[in-house]
């Protein structure tokens, strides 16, 4: 009878080890596991106002005036940390939070490009070119543009690839 109770409890021991060792195993697969790819891409680019050699003309809907992008992309997707749609009285708006790396590309190059735009292309398409007013280092971003609520948050998910 002894024997019995002894070898349920090593059995019920060897059962806590296997589990343990599951969830272990699964812990490490999700910590390894790739990000998820975007189902939208967003890019932040270097713009003009005036044409220039190796700036191609963009109009951004809704927009009167072209503006000129660069081919060089400052921040991508992979700069991103989060991003939402987020109401607001001018219409659903996007708001991103940068990686750490995202916010110091960010600032940088909102420093180097006062009272120039910076092209934000969702989807390689120009959604809007703000001029760069001043440096921007809180690691946040707004994008606006004539979205509906539906695809503003399209867009978001989409950023981060849910």
């Amino acid at each position: 009878m002894e024997n019995a109770d002894v070898r349920r409890k090593k059995g019920n021991v060897d059962m806590r080890i296997v589990m343990a060792l599951v969830v272990v195993v699964a812990l490490t697969g999700c910590a390894t596991m790739p990000r998820q790819k975007a189902a939208v891409s967003v890019e932040f680019r270097t713009a003009s106002q005036s044409p220039a050699p190796g700036l191609t003309e963009m109009m951004a809907a809704g927009s009167e005036q072209p503006v000129y992008v660069s081919g060089n992309v400052l921040l991508s997707n992979d700069s991103v940390k989060s991003a939402r749609m987020v109401p607001s009285p001018y219409g659903p708006q996007i708001e991103i939070v940068f990686t750490k790396a995202g916010t110091e590309i960010f600032a940088r190059a909102t420093e180097q490009h006062l009272m120039k735009p910076i092209a934000i292309l969702v989807d390689g398409k120009l959604i809007s070119a703000p001029i760069v007013r001043d440096r921007i280092s809180g690691g946040r971003a707004v994008i606006s543009g004539k979205f509906t609520e539906q695809e503003a948050k399209r867009i978001a998910d989409g950023i981060v690839g849910k």
